[in-house]
């Protein structure tokens, strides 16, 4: 998409580094007393302005009877770009700043819990799986293995927390781990239910068509971008400022 535009593959390059320097880039620019939070968001918000007036511009030097078809392929391909980002930028300015607060064990057993559901939900549906979950968008996933995966990671969610953060209290790891596993069980699959839909509109089996040089590895983290801001956003609420474990 966009071929015809071309100051493209540049633009595209211009879209990464804005985002990345108003999510990652932010919180170290910040956190390492670089500059403001006032300072960061201010030069986040001019690039993003040069980018907004570069893409107006290549758009208005189009000429010809194709030009509504240009317009539309490169919208096309700029709406793919900013979704992609939202999976590869995205979540990690989450997962970096509950790190820097909470410490690692918290980014580390959430994508466990990822990895366990995603797991469970293809053993339970190989062996019992008979009622299609959501068929037009993820043929292969089932009820029965969305139900197993579920009661599995519930099943290991308290003592894996347990294991990785020894010390802590009790209770507290007890409420934490069931309150991730279910948002991990119940929520977090339809993210790659979603990114299934963008593949399936794309025609491509992972995301190696749209996103060149990633393919499999991508695909690895669909739940993840769901899953990123509820665990930094739960802690704030449930844990406190305060970094560490709970």
């Amino acid at each position: 998409a966009g071929q015809a535009i071309a100051s493209y593959g540049a633009q595209k390059w211009w879209w990464f580094a804005t985002a990345v320097v108003a999510t990652a880039g932010r919180t170290l620019l910040v956190g390492g007393g670089k500059v403001t939070g006032d300072a960061a968001g201010l030069i986040s918000f001019g690039m993003a302005a040069a980018g907004l007036v570069g893409a107006v511009v290549s758009l208005a030097a189009v000429d010809g009877d194709d030009a509504p078809e240009v317009y539309r392929r490169y919208l096309g391909g700029a709406a793919s770009c900013h979704f992609s980002l939202l999976f590869l930028i995205g979540q990690s300015s989450f997962w970096i700043n509950t790190a820097r607060e909470y410490g690692l064990v918290w980014v580390l057993f959430p994508a466990l819990l990822v990895v366990v559901n995603d797991t469970m939900a293809y053993v339970f549906g190989v062996l019992l799986g008979k009622h299609k979950l959501l068929p037009r968008l993820s043929p292969k996933k089932t009820v029965e293995g969305f139900a197993g995966a579920a009661l599995s990671t519930m099943a290991v969610a308290v003592p894996l927390l347990r294991r990785m953060s020894a010390g802590s209290e009790a209770g507290n790891l007890r409420r934490h781990a069931v309150a991730l596993a279910a948002y991990v069980s119940l929520v977090s699959p339809f993210g790659g239910f979603l990114a299934s839909a963008v593949k399936r509109a794309h025609g491509a089996k992972d995301f190696g068509e749209i996103m060149p040089g990633h393919g499999g590895v991508v695909d690895r983290f669909d739940c993840q971008v769901v899953t990123a801001p509820f665990v930094y956003l739960y802690l704030r609420n449930c844990v406190g400022e305060a970094g560490g474990s709970a």
